[in-house]
């Protein structure tokens, strides 16, 4: 947590309606993200929030983070609202809706390991067995196993964006390593979990490599491209990489990607 500014924030709502297609509900523990990923939309996102202009004025992604304290207690009153909802019908089978930690922050990033709240608000989804989703680029995902093998509908993806540790390194320099995130599939497939790649945004990559580095440890895989260029151009241009931000790159790492699972009947689904 070096040169972060943290601070301990009480948030008013702990789920969010999703526009993403196939997502109900999202969790977000903590208000920015630790990563502070080069590419992040969610550094857009962010500067709309009160929080932001309260609380982390001028701060750049990847210097500031909102500790929701609360969240979870929170998430508590707002399932038993729902809950009661679903049992004004008991003659019919009402479909849960179902959550995902996170989609504008890293549910696993450092901070995490202190405060457990994505640990704590698993507690809850699990004592009334919501359908639940986690996306993390973080090995700290492992420490939640036992909580996971306990549910009846649950997956957890990993977040790769290349095959390569040095283009991480020029792009995501505080976030986990490749190897790292790979070794964390594996751990996950160990204990029978549903398990994803989101190999996004597509960086500079050895497709055929990073596909057959993962192969047997996901379930299905999803590929999205680089959709903010204008925040990393420079980044791109600095490092001699300006060929991978092309609209025919994306298009040929996506087809070799999907052209190496396929042929091994796994799902894959590009977003682009």
């Amino acid at each position: 947590m070096k040169n972060l500014d943290l601070k301990i924030i009480e948030t008013k709502t702990a789920l969010s309606k999703s526009r993403i297609p196939g997502i109900d509900y999202t969790i977000n523990p903590y208000f920015g993200c630790e990563f502070g990923c080069s590419y992040c939309y969610a550094d857009f996102m962010t500067r709309f929030s009160k929080n932001y202009s309260n609380f982390f004025t001028n701060l750049k992604w990847g210097e500031f983070l909102g500790v929701k304290i609360n969240i979870h207690e929170k998430l508590k009153e707002e399932i038993s609202r729902l809950e009661s909802k679903i049992s004004l019908f008991p003659d019919k089978k009402v479909k849960k809706p179902n959550v995902w930690l996170s989609i504008v922050t890293d549910p696993y990033q450092p901070a995490e390991k202190k405060f457990m709240l994505t640990r704590k608000c698993l507690e809850v989804l699990l004592k009334f067995q919501y359908p639940t989703g986690i996306l993390t680029r973080s090995p700290l995902v492992l420490r939640d196993v036992d909580l996971f093998v306990e549910f009846e509908d649950i997956e957890v993806g990993v977040s790769i964006t290349t095959d390569n540790d040095d283009i991480r390194k020029i792009f995501e320099p505080k976030a986990p390593s490749i190897k790292s995130r790979i070794k964390t599939l594996e751990g996950l497939k160990q204990k029978n979990i549903k398990t994803f790649a989101f190999i996004g945004p597509i960086l500079p990559m050895d497709a055929v490599n990073l596909s057959r580095e993962i192969d047997g440890l996901v379930d299905y895989v999803l590929v999205d491209r680089m959709n903010y260029i204008w925040k990393t151009e420079k980044i791109y241009r600095m490092n001699s990489l300006g060929f991978a931000m092309r609209d025919e790159y994306f298009t040929a790492v996506s087809e070799e990607i999907l052209k190496e699972f396929s042929s091994k009947g796994i799902e894959v689904e590009i977003l682009f």
